[in-house]
This record gives C-alpha cells, structure tokens and sequence, in this order.
C-alpha cells in the first residue's frame, strides 16, 4: 500500500483546519468579524424532539414580505436558544422586536405570505369556485348525466349520509357542538330573543286556550289541538328583523370559534370517508371521466384550474419584487422532502409581518 508523502499529510491537516473553521462559523459566526449581537431565549417545549447543538437560519421580513438572512439560531441542550445576528447589519435588532420560531409547514408558508397576496388567492378561490360551479351544472345538465350518473350517484351520496352518522367522530363533533352552544354566548342569545319571542308566543298561547266548540269537540273526541297560532307566531319570530340581526350576530360569533371549524372539518371528513369507502364511486367516477360525452368540459375545467394553480403558487412563492423568495421556497422544498426543519424570525413590533404571525408566541429572552 503506498504511503502519503509530506505534502498529502500537509493537505490533509489543511482540509481539516478548514472544516473546523467552517463549523465555529456557522454555529458562531465569522471569528474575524467584531462579535455579533446575541440573545438568549427559553427553548419552547415542541422542540423538545430535536437533537442539540442544532443551527436553523434567522430571517426579517421586510415591508412587502420578502425573507432577508440575519442570522442564525441555535438550540442548545439546556432548555436554552441562542439568537445571534450577523455582525455587519446595522438595520436589524432585537431592541423592538420579538423572535419567532416556525416549523417548515404549510401553515407557516400561508403566515409568510403578505397580505396582498393573500387577497388576490382570495379572488382566485371565488374564481375557482364559480368555475367548478359552471361545469358542474354544464355536466349535470347533459342527458348523459341524467340517463347513466344520476341515479347511481345520489344512491352513493344517500348512503354516505347514513353511514357518516356512525362514524366515531361524531360523537366528538356532538360534544363539542353540545360545548359550544353551553357557553355564555348562547346564554346571550337566549337572553336577547326573549324580550321579542315572549309577547308573540304569550298570545299564540292564550289564542290556543280561548274556549271554542270546534276546539273542545276536537280536543274530546280526536284528541287534537288547534297549534296554528303557535306555529303563525314562530313563523313571525323568525321574519322578524331584529331576530334575523341577533342570529346573524351569533353564527358570527360562532364561526370565530376554532371549534366550530374543527367541527366544520370532522364532518367533511367522516362524510368523505364513508364516501370514499364506497365500492361503487371510484368506478363510476372513471367512467364519467372517460366518457366522450363530457369531454369538452373537462378539457375546459383541466385548463382552467391549470391556470389558477399556476397563479396560487406565484402568489405564494413571489413577492413584490416579481422574484421567488428564499424563505418560501426553502420551506417549500422541507415540506416536500417531508424534513422537520425550523426557521426564525425577528420581527419588529407594528411591522405587516407581525400582524400576520400572531398565532405564533415569541421566545421568552433570558435576561442575566
């Protein structure tokens, strides 16, 4: 076996030097520069899960949204995370600001997206919607749906209802439905309809009990009793505007509860499972796809939506500046690569992306 010379050994030491170099530079920063301004925060308990010493990259997010580098953030093994800011940028700092730590998810990646983007895939969702509307009913309208899909598919649709009852979920969606209307909102609305229902639903009653031949003689004999005052009443309480304001006021309230989302999203799913477990809808679903008599509409719908997708991602991924930014597409590739990776931020308070990110809590600095 041939020996190193003098000059291999000299070389070897060099690269090794080098990547020792390398490693202190990008947990510490360059050790050439004046030393860079650091912090000390509180590790927040869902790192716990990640090995220590560990090095992510610290960004600020500028006015239209776009990921400047400022530094890197490394979580230490004693509960502990250092933020360190590169030594050359005067415009960054920690003094006004707070520092955020987000995981390379989707719900990151639709934090970082400004505001303004945020609006047009709103529009672009409108637009979706009403072009799935379109060719919905353009498809449903044709003989061929009615003559082969029609019949075949409501059964499907029926029978997932019933199954989608069975569904263990629903027994979380009815406690928490059951929560929800238990709070002091419902209390609220009570509270509130009484004053108008109670004068409505007083009379309807005493109306019911006014003595009457044809009243006593059906009461006696059928065992009826004559509910159309009552029923004239609760058709009046509910035509009534100020009870259509408060009840608009209450499904408000409720769709700003978190929960009623979460049940929003259970009950799709349980629906969507038994759906989908139903033999019968994959084979229907092929053969209306393959079917001629439908393909001039799902040629339009396929270059549409290719469109509007194409129109979403640069929404997401660009800014302002008509360039991708490096953040977005960094978290975009962790995703993908399906990579737990961690990314900060210093944000400065008052600033766009600080109004965006407040369902994230800042790190707690340690202050000797």
């Amino acid at each position: 076996m041939r020996r190193g010379t003098t000059f291999t050994y000299l070389f070897a030491v060099c690269i090794l030097a080098f990547a020792s170099l390398l490693g202190v530079w990008g947990f510490r920063g360059s050790p050439f520069l004046e030393s860079a301004d650091a912090r000390l925060f509180v590790r927040p308990d869902w790192t716990a899960g990640i090995a220590a010493p560990s090095t992510y990259p610290a960004y600020n997010l500028s006015a239209d949204g776009t990921a400047v580098p400022v530094g890197r953030a490394i979580l230490l093994d004693d509960g502990r995370v250092e933020m360190r800011l590169f030594p050359d940028l005067k415009s960054v700092s920690f003094d006004g600001a707070r520092v955020v730590f987000l995981e390379t998810d989707v719900k990151a990646l639709w934090s970082l997206v400004p505001r303004a983007s945020k609006d047009d895939i709103a529009l672009v969702g409108e637009r979706l919607v009403s072009v799935l509307r379109d060719r919905f009913v353009a498809m449903i309208g044709q003989p061929a749906f009615t003559e082969d899909y029609r019949k075949p598919l409501q059964r499907i649709v029926e029978d997932a209802y019933i199954q989608m009852w069975r569904d263990p979920k629903m027994q979380l969606i009815k406690r928490t439905v059951r929560d929800m209307f238990d709070q002091n909102d419902g209390e609220r609305l009570a509270a509130a309809l009484l004053p108008i229902a109670l004068p409505k639903l007083r009379s309807a009653v005493f109306e019911m009990m006014l003595p009457s031949w044809q009243s006593m003689h059906d009461l006696v004999v059928d065992g009826k009793m004559d509910t159309r005052p009552l029923e004239q009443a609760a058709a009046q309480i509910m035509v009534d505007p100020e009870v259509q304001r408060l009840m608009v006021r209450h499904l408000f309230d409720i769709a700003e509860d978190d929960r009623a989302w979460r049940v929003g999203a259970l009950m799709a799913d349980a629906f969507l499972d038994a759906m989908t477990a139903d033999p019968r809808l994959q084979p229907l679903v092929d053969k209306m796809l393959r079917d001629p008599r439908f393909a001039r509409e799902l040629r339009m719908l396929e270059t549409e939506l290719s469109a509007m997708s194409m129109e979403v991602f640069s929404r997401i991924v660009e800014r302002s500046n008509g360039r991708p930014d490096t953040l977005a597409v960094r978290v975009i590739r962790y995703i993908l690569l399906n990579r737990r990776r961690l990314v900060a931020l210093v944000v400065p308070d008052g600033s766009p992306a600080a109004l965006e990110l407040t369902r994230y809590e800042p790190l707690v600095e340690i202050r000797s």
